[in-house]
């Protein structure tokens, strides 16, 4: 797959693997500052940024799976379609580095976020951060207190309603996941520094 690769700058034992998803309609390039500033900050881990597996049908960039309308069920059947590409790919990052998914952790922002959570809590990842995303898959497991969840949003969010934050928050806490929440309250579909500060507060703290 197609993908932006930022190696470990630290030896040092511990490394981490994170995925870093872009969202609909964008690709690899768009995410790469965010996976800059991660890497600052986490000098151990490997950072893979991927391209989406196809092509956008809004008629530009990359998407992990079709978004016809507005239907959250036809989004998950989508994904679920393309699940076992994209696992196959995660499952060739890991096996290079003689890794496990439980150190990894799976960022993504819109659509890379709902990717992110399903894959990560289905596989049991070290932690999801969900920047402006939603649960595409309520039926989750219960939690074993494994993964730990970031989730975060712009409070006047124009594409994906901040109130499918909380719904999702609420999903998680009553399978026993770890859910943190961070918000600005200004901001529309987007990740701003405010946000991106949490998600690294929140990965030094695991």
């Amino acid at each position: 797959m197609d993908e932006i690769i930022l190696e470990a700058k630290s030896e040092s034992e511990g490394g981490k693997v994170v995925f870093l998803f872009h969202g609909y309609g964008a690709d690899k390039n768009d995410l790469r500052p965010i996976g800059e500033r991660i890497s600052k900050a986490f000098p151990e881990a490997e950072i893979h940024i991927p391209n989406g597996i196809e092509r956008c049908n809004a008629g530009i960039g990359r998407q992990w799976f079709a978004l016809e309308d507005e239907d959250v069920n036809l989004w998950k059947d989508a994904f679920v379609k393309n699940a076992a590409d994209i696992k196959a790919y995660t499952d060739a990052v890991i096996s290079k580095k003689k890794s496990t998914y439980k150190d990894v952790i799976f960022m993504g922002f819109s659509q890379g976020a709902m990717l992110s959570l399903s894959l990560g809590l289905k596989y049991k990842a070290k932690a999801v951060v969900a920047f402006s995303g939603l649960l595409l898959e309520p039926e989750v497991e219960n939690g074993d207190g494994d993964t730990k969840v970031l989730l975060t949003h712009g409070g006047k969010d124009n594409v994906i309603p901040f109130d499918t934050m909380r719904l999702t928050e609420e999903v998680l806490i009553k399978k026993g996941i770890y859910v943190e929440a961070a918000i600005s309250p200004a901001l529309t579909h987007g990740i701003d520094n405010y946000l991106l500060d949490q998600a690294i507060d929140f990965l030094k703290r695991l």
